[in-house]
């Protein structure tokens, strides 16, 4: 879906509403009991904690349920009678036209009209736990207990690769358990874990997301369709090598042509792949 979001102003000084995105939004469908069930699923992905989390959440969700009231209001048309001003606005479900009463009318939605669900995970990437709120109510410093029932409170759903414990990770249908389990683990065990993975393929958006949200300046082709991780690591070790290898023949004084036919020698790589390690290496 658009991920784009018309809003008031917030954390800011302007007087005209601003333009939000989502990182994610999408409509996810399934089937229970003969039923289709429909859901928004949105996602914020965030590499560092965000202490006023649930209100920018909260502020997404409202807005996402606005919009849901309006586009319903939208679908009403208008059918106009003999006389100029004597219109009605009507709902078509299907073929049959119905009218709307005075207080549908005010509302722009239908007494039996209804919202479609809005969840919105935060998939915190970051090595250290969640330190931050996990709802509006964490936020607040209610010392009358009695004002509670009054209040509106708002829960994160947080999906913490640090606050996971091991056997959590296996629990993924999909490879964003292996990328989570990484991610937790990045500052110490990564290329471990890595390595585990006995060459098994994972698919490249996950591969992607790994070497960013980790951190893991891992070596593999953005086009591939699954990438081999521990194959990604050996190639990430031996450019290092190869980069060290080259400053060291510049720091001796050796030619550019001669330090490439030794890294070729040494090394068995193309040519093409020395010289672009050449020209990102420090001269």
């Amino acid at each position: 879906m658009d991920t784009s979001q018309i809003t008031v102003p917030y954390g800011n000084n302007a007087h005209l509403p601003v333009q939000k995105y989502r990182d994610l939004l999408r409509i996810w469908e399934a089937k229970t009991d003969g039923k289709a069930i429909y859901v928004i699923l949105g996602a914020e992905i965030q590499g560092r904690v965000h202490y006023a989390m649930p209100v920018k959440n909260g502020l997404y969700d409202w807005i996402g349920y606005s919009n849901q009231v309006e586009e319903t209001r939208k679908s009403f048309k208008k059918k106009k009678g003999l006389h100029k001003n004597d219109a009605e606005l009507y709902a078509e479900d299907e073929i049959l036209k119905i009218k709307l009463t005075s207080d549908e009318f005010l509302s722009g939605f239908r007494k039996c009209d209804r919202l479609i669900p809005i969840i919105t995970a935060v998939i915190y990437v970051g090595a250290d736990p969640w330190d931050g709120p996990r709802s509006l109510f964490d936020m607040m410093d209610v010392y009358d207990k009695r004002l509670i029932p009054f209040l509106n409170n708002y829960k994160l759903n947080i999906i913490s690769a640090a606050d996971m414990d091991e056997e959590d990770f296996g629990k993924f249908q999909t490879d964003l358990g292996l990328a989570m389990q990484i991610i937790k683990h990045q500052k110490v065990d990564a290329d471990k874990i890595i390595e585990k993975t006995n060459h098994r393929k994972i698919d490249s958006d996950a591969a992607f997301f790994i070497k960013e949200a980790a951190k893991l300046d891992l070596e593999f082709e953005r086009k591939e369709t699954k990438i081999d991780m521990c194959e990604s690591l050996k190639k990430k070790e031996q450019r290092d090598k190869i980069t060290s290898a080259v400053e060291v023949y510049r720091e001796y004084g050796e030619s550019d042509e001669d330090i490439i036919q030794k890294i070729i020698k040494k090394y068995d790589v193309t040519r093409e792949f020395v010289t672009s390690l050449m020209s990102l290496a420090t001269k």
